[in-house]
C-alpha cells in the first residue's frame, strides 16, 4: 500500500518520462506513442478458457504492450484505421473516446485538439488524464448527433444491457459518425455465452475469463446485436487495406475493426 500511494503522488508526466528512459532502446518503437525501446512486455492474463476458446483481445502475447504507453496490438489497429480514414484529410473531428487508453488519448487528443472527450463510468482510475467525465454508456450525458467518431475499445463485454448501451452510442453519433466498438470475440463459440452480472468475481473469470466480464461473444451474434441496435457494420481488416504494413505493425490478424455507422431511419 505505501509502494502504491507513492506512485500516485508522482506526476504522471514523471512516470512515463522514467519508462522511456528504463525502457530505452532501438530494438522497437512503439507506433501509437513513438517511443523507442528495448523490448515490448507480455500482453493478456493468460486465463486457459481465453487461450481454449481462442478469445481475439484476450489471448496471451509474449511480445506485444509498449512499456511506455502501454498500447497492444488493439491500440496499434485503431491508430492504423484513425491515420488512414479520419485524420487523413486534415480533419478536426467530434472525438468521445471512452476508457481512453494511454497511448491513443495522446494520439487523439493531439488530432481533435478541444473537440476532444473521454469518459469512463469511474474517471478516478485514471492518472494520464485530469479531464475524464463519468460516463454511463447506458445515459450519455453528450446531445444527440453530437459525436463524429465514437471510440470504445473492450467495454461492451462488462455491461448486462450492452444492446441499450449501443442503443445510447447509435443516438449521440452524428449522422455521418462512425463508432468503432472492439470486444473480445471467440473463434471456437458457436454462440456467446453470457450471464445477469450477479456471478462472483471467480464465476466470472472461470466462465468469461476476466472477473468483471459478463459474457464472451461471438463475431455473427455480436455483429448482429450491432444491427438491432441501428448500425450499418463495416468489417475492417488492415491486412486486408496494406498487408506489409499490418505485418510490420505486428497487428493481429484475426482482429477486424468493428466500424458502426447509424443506418438510415426505416420509412413506412
Amino acid at each position: 500500500m505505501m509502494k502504491a500511494a507513492i506512485s500516485k503522488s508522482v506526476p504522471y508526466p514523471i512516470i512515463e518520462l522514467s519508462r522511456r528512459v528504463i525502457y530505452f532502446g532501438f530494438s522497437r518503437q512503439c507506433y501509437v506513442c513513438g517511443a523507442r525501446v528495448r523490448r515490448f512486455l507480455p500482453q493478456g492474463y493468460g486465463y486457459s478458457l481465453l487461450e481454449r476458446l481462442q478469445v481475439v483481445g484476450g489471448m496471451y502475447k509474449v511480445d506485444d504492450c509498449c512499456p511506455v504507453c502501454h498500447a497492444s496490438d488493439r491500440d496499434r489497429l485503431v491508430k492504423f484505421y484513425l491515420e488512414r480514414n479520419v485524420f487523413n484529410d486534415g480533419a478536426s473531428p467530434s472525438i468521445t473516446h471512452i476508457a481512453p487508453e494511454k497511448g491513443l488519448t495522446k494520439y487523439i487528443a493531439g488530432k481533435a485538439g478541444a473537440r476532444y472527450i473521454a469518459g469512463d463510468i469511474d474517471p478516478r482510475r485514471y492518472r494520464h488524464l485530469n479531464s475524464v467525465r463519468r460516463m454511463d454508456l447506458l445515459d450519455i450525458p453528450l446531445e444527440s448527433g453530437s459525436v463524429d467518431v465514437f471510440v470504445c475499445n473492450h467495454v461492451l463485454e462488462h455491461i448486462v444491457s450492452d444492446v441499450s448501451a449501443m442503443r445510447e452510442i447509435r443516438r449521440i453519433l452524428s449522422p455521418r459518425g462512425i463508432a468503432i466498438l472492439q470486444v473480445p470475440l471467440s473463434l471456437k463459440l458457436k454462440k456467446s455465452i453470457e450471464g445477469d452480472g450477479s456471478e462472483t468475481e471467480e464465476e466470472k473469470i472461470r466462465l468469461y475469463g476476466q472477473r468483471d466480464h459478463v459474457r464472451i461473444y461471438t463475431e455473427a451474434d455480436y455483429t448482429a446485436r450491432l444491427e438491432a441496435a441501428g448500425f450499418l457494420v463495416e468489417h475492417y481488416s488492415a491486412f486486408d487495406v496494406d498487408h506489409d504494413a499490418a505485418t510490420k505493425l505486428r497487428l493481429n490478424p484475426f482482429e477486424v475493426l468493428h466500424i458502426c455507422r447509424p443506418a438510415p431511419p426505416v420509412r413506412p
